[in-house]
């Protein structure tokens, strides 16, 4: 991370949340997977790889399809035509009974609705027309903003079926923080001695997983009842917990040593990695309490798809 001011939605190529939660698939070294036998992954900790039908949402037209959440029945993300013009900005859009439609938000260059709880409020960021980043809520088309109090710029990432709402700022000097919003009452999140924090998902207890970092890279982490817990797949050069169900269990994504990015679920005490088959890259931004999941894949030709699976 750098001290530079966060980068616009539209920027270029650039369709994902901005700071420690880069939702973009990396491209590591093309090579066969091999599959881990059931001895390895209990020597290394692993659970046996989670198997998925997995169905793509993609924006028509659409370069780049993203899926942040599902409510099962409404799946929530952001699109975006053309990466690589500036007159193409990141849009949000909802999928609902296989009908696509783009979310306004009002006073908006570019959106992403990144979360959905089971009343149908939903939750995301978009760029003012003075370039700030901030959050939004929106309750059955009512739109209110979510801004950290004294913040250069506020992210909304996650919400649970209590309305509280979890997600990242930026501070004066530019250093990304993690918060959840309880009625309108704002808390920073802080991984201790981590040098940037991003605060991604909330279930009903209040239970929140996010992302940390220090100079050994991104981590993601537990924050439960006040105690922080890392949590970091094995051997993974970086994890991004995402989101958690009630009972727990946490999805993600991580980057292996060859620099490919796979999804994950952890629970039981044990990960299980998730990669939909043929493509390059792969990760989850939720798991519900059904144990469905949602997220992002980047297929032969570098095209990224929303999705949903179960």
């Amino acid at each position: 991370m750098t001290n530079a001011a966060p980068p616009s939605p539209h920027r270029p190529g650039r369709a994902v949340l901005q700071g420690l939660l880069d939702v973009r698939p990396s491209l590591g070294i093309e090579h066969e997977r091999a599959a881990v036998s059931t001895a390895d992954a209990v020597a290394q900790g692993l659970a046996v790889a989670q198997v998925y039908a997995f169905a793509s949402v993609d924006y028509p037209g659409a370069a780049q399809s993203l899926v942040f959440d599902s409510d099962a029945t409404t799946a929530v993300g952001a699109f975006i035509f053309d990466p690589g013009s500036t007159t193409s900005p990141t849009t949000a859009f909802t999928f609902t009974g296989g009908v696509y439609q783009i979310f306004t938000v009002p006073g908006s260059t570019a959106s992403i609705a990144t979360g959905i709880n089971g009343a149908g409020l939903i939750v995301g960021v978009y760029q003012d027309l003075s370039n700030v980043l901030r959050g939004f809520a929106n309750s059955g088309g009512t739109f209110s903003n979510v801004d950290f109090p004294g913040a250069s710029g506020t992210q909304a990432i996650g919400v649970n079926n209590a309305g509280q709402i979890v997600g990242d700022y930026f501070d004066a000097a530019n250093v990304e923080h993690g918060f959840v919003s309880s009625g309108g009452v704002f808390t920073a999140i802080d991984f201790p001695g981590a040098t940037q924090t991003t605060a991604a998902g909330i279930n009903a207890a209040g239970d929140v997983v996010g992302v940390w970092s220090d100079a050994t890279g991104s981590h993601g982490f537990l924050l439960q009842a006040g105690v922080f817990t890392p949590v970091d797949f094995p051997l993974a050069t970086s994890t991004s917990a995402f989101g958690i169900t009630d009972t727990g269990e946490i999805a993600g994504f991580y980057d292996d040593a060859a620099g490919n990015t796979h999804g994950f679920v952890f629970a039981g005490g044990a990960f299980s990695t998730v990669d939909v088959a043929g493509a390059r890259g792969t990760l989850l931004t939720r798991i519900k309490n059904g144990g469905s999941v949602t997220g992002v894949c980047t297929d032969a030709l570098n095209g990224q798809h929303g999705l949903t699976g179960q």
